[in-house]
């Protein structure tokens, strides 16, 4: 009975061993490969570009480089419309769901809307961008 065992264990790993071994190193190593996962999505979606203009956590900043395990944007500082200073802030691509990342709807029609003069040099700027990333698609 222990060798018919035996033969029916060894019988089964030889055939299904490494399904055993992909299954243990999964678990090892799972949260790698949802690091991995979660970079590649945003690494290869349209959901985040190089220097898109957003809002971070309720600072504006721009998307300076989208890799696979990190994005990194630079933030400003900004009082009373003037931007007093900044900072680069680096984030692991599965942790972008914490924040609130927000970006401005492109090509807006502002000439019906009041718009404040402090932000009138933004949206200038903005416009132009849009402007510019047009031309090189």
């Amino acid at each position: 009975m222990e060798e018919q065992i035996q033969s029916m264990v060894s019988e089964m790993l030889g055939k299904y061993g490494w399904l055993f071994i992909v299954g243990v190193l999964t678990l090892l190593f799972r949260q790698t490969i949802e690091k991995l996962v979660a970079g590649y999505m945003i690494f290869k979606g349209n959901d985040y570009n190089e220097d898109d203009v957003v809002e971070v956590d309720g600072k504006p900043g721009r998307i300076v480089r989208v890799g696979i395990w990190t994005t990194t944007f630079f933030t400003y500082d900004v009082r009373d419309g003037i931007i007093v200073g900044g900072a680069k802030l680096v984030v692991q691509n599965d942790k972008l769901k914490d924040l609130k990342i927000e970006k401005p709807l492109p090509l807006l029609d502002l000439s019906k809307y009041k718009v404040d003069s402090t932000c009138q040099d933004l949206l200038t700027e903005l416009t132009r961008l849009q402007e510019k990333k047009k031309w090189k698609t």
